[in-house]
Order: structure tokens, then C-alpha cells, then sequence
């Protein structure tokens, strides 16, 4: 553990899981996480576009990100994170704009409906309707990657199901950080790493699935993708820290995958914290990372190698 991580580490502990406990309004948290990626760095020549997405109830905003490198038909469909109460494309800008840079892709982040107020299913149908346009515009499906963090990486699992079920291609292969599988919250790592858990506090996990939800039974695959079909899903990358309280829900996709012939990658890392990926300008650890992640994807949309990562 690289002496950054142990300061993060601490800080978490100490300053972000403590106010996770208590915060209360969303808006707040929302607007908390915006100011805290923005004081994120971001690679020379990011650019961003704003984008208008149609759905079957009218329309998402989203932003299109890239680098003056990018190829713009390979795509990379980034869904935030946020437990699917809060989250938004100005808090996964930076997240969006390394990938971006080592992909050589452009990262759409589309702001989907957020609960409390706009409760299952709204989320994985508002994924569904970015993926059906991303068709719709042109790009073929072995031109577009999956990428979530947390629920978002949920809902990419739970977007390789619909696929599976339904008349859309896959896309080219999706990639899960920390990914929220499973909804019933069953897993023993609720309980096995409790106490080694630096950011999430549980009773608020809880919370926001109850809230997310609602009278949906929790084993719903598109709530709970470790329940989904995925006969003929592409590869899938998963990474999870082995101190989280998710780190069960990677190891149970990774046996629902592998247990129906997909090419599954399961990375674990020691003493991270939660979606430890968007630190990548500060820890090795999360550089690392993204940077295994970044090759997988350039290896699957068959883009060139960078240089430098």
C-alpha cells in the first residue's frame, strides 16, 4: 500500500464516510461530489460537448467527452455511479476524460433519472435508451463499450442482460468498477468487511436501495444483474477492493458470467477504497488500475495502443 493510499484511506474513514452517515438531502450530496470532481485535474485537450438523448419519455442530457486524439467511431457508454440516488456527469467529467485520453475514445456520461424521485426502473431503461441511440446514430455494436462505476457498473451488467433478452447486439465488452450486482444486499461482505470498509456506511447502502427500488423485488436481474441471462455476452473486466463491502457482489457477477461461457477478468486490490479508480491522478493505485483498464477496452474496440498512458 503506497503511503497516498493510506492518507486517502484515513480520510475517508474520518471525513467522507462520517458525512455520508448523516447527510440527508441528495441535492446536497449531488452538488458535494460536482465541487469535489471539479477540483480533479484533466488531460490537456479534454473536450466536452453537452447532448440531448432521446428516450421513450423525452429526452436525457448528457455531455460527450474526448480528446484531440479521439476516434470518433469507437464510444465508450459511461454510467455514473451514485448508489442511483445521486451522481451526475459533472461528478464522473474526470473519470470520463482519462478514459477518453487513454482510449482514444470518446466517453458519452449520460445524466439518467436519479431516485428517490424517478424510482426503478427508470435507471436501466434510461441506460437501455442510451445504448438503443448510440445504435440508432450510426455506431456499431463492436464500436461501443460499457463502463460503470458502483450502481453504474450495475447498470452495465444489468445492460449486457437486456441484451441478452432482447433484439439488441452486444456491444464489444463492458467493464464494472466495484459494480453493485446485487440488490438483496446478501452478500458476506456486508458483514466480512465491515469494519475494513473506508467510505460506504451500510445503513445508507440499504437506504438507497429501498429508495431506488421501491416495491421491486430486489432479485430482479435488471436490478440484480448477478440474476441476468448473459448466453454469447462479450468479455467483461471487473476490479473491486477486497476491503469493501461489495466486494462479494464482483465475486458473485464474476460466477454468474463464468458460469454461462463468458470471458470474465475478475482484478482484486488490497486495502482500496470503493471505485478507487477516479483518484487516478493521485494514487498509483488508481492509475494502475485505470490504466489496466484503459488496455482492455483499446484491445476490444481494436484502437491503437498509446505511447504513454
Amino acid at each position: 500500500m503506497s503511503f497516498r493510499l493510506a492518507l486517502v484511506n484515513l480520510y475517508f474513514r474520518y471525513i467522507e464516510q462520517p458525512y455520508l452517515a448523516r447527510v440527508q438531502d441528495y441535492d446536497l450530496l449531488n452538488e458535494r461530489t460536482d465541487r469535489q470532481a471539479a477540483r480533479l485535474s484533466e488531460p490537456a485537450g479534454t473536450h466536452v460537448n453537452p447532448v440531448r438523448i432521446p428516450t421513450l419519455t423525452g429526452c436525457l442530457d448528457g455531455v460527450w467527452i474526448s480528446n484531440g486524439q479521439a476516434r470518433r467511431d469507437k464510444v465508450i457508454l459511461l454510467l455514473h455511479g451514485g448508489a442511483y440516488v445521486f451522481g451526475s456527469s459533472r461528478s464522473h467529467r474526470p473519470l470520463a476524460a482519462a478514459l477518453a485520453h487513454r482510449t482514444k475514445a470518446r466517453v458519452l456520461v449520460p445524466d439518467y433519472r436519479l431516485a428517490p424521485d424517478n424510482p426503478f426502473p427508470a435507471a436501466i431503461d434510461d441506460a437501455l435508451a442510451c445504448y438503443r441511440h448510440l445504435l440508432e446514430i450510426g455506431h456499431a455494436p463492436q464500436d461501443i463499450a460499457l463502463l460503470g462505476d458502483s450502481a453504474g457498473g450495475g447498470l452495465a451488467m444489468a445492460l449486457l442482460h437486456l441484451c441478452g433478452t432482447t433484439d439488441l447486439p452486444y456491444p464489444c465488452c463492458a467493464v464494472g468498477f466495484s459494480p453493485w450486482t446485487d440488490l438483496t444486499l446478501s452478500g458476506e461482505s456486508h458483514t466480512r468487511n465491515a469494519r475494513r470498509e473506508v467510505m460506504l456506511p451500510a445503513s445508507r447502502v440499504a437506504e438507497a436501495r429501498d429508495a431506488y427500488l421501491g416495491t421491486t423485488t430486489p432479485t430482479d436481474p435488471r436490478a440484480s444483474p448477478v440474476n441476468g441471462t448473459f448466453d454469447g455476452a462479450p468479455p467483461v473486466l471487473l476490479q473491486a477492493s477486497r476491503a469493501e463491502i461489495l466486494e462479494d457482489d464482483t465475486r458473485a457477477m464474476a460466477v454468474t458470467l463464468s458460469a454461462q461461457g463468458v470471458d470474465v477478468q475478475v482484478d482484486y486490490w488490497e486495502k482500496t477504497p470503493h471505485c478507487w479508480q477516479h483518484l487516478h491522478a493521485h494514487l498509483p493505485e488508481a492509475d494502475e488500475a485505470l490504466n489496466a483498464a484503459s488496455a482492455f477496452l483499446r484491445y476490444h474496440l481494436d484502437v491503437e495502443p498509446l505511447e504513454t498512458a
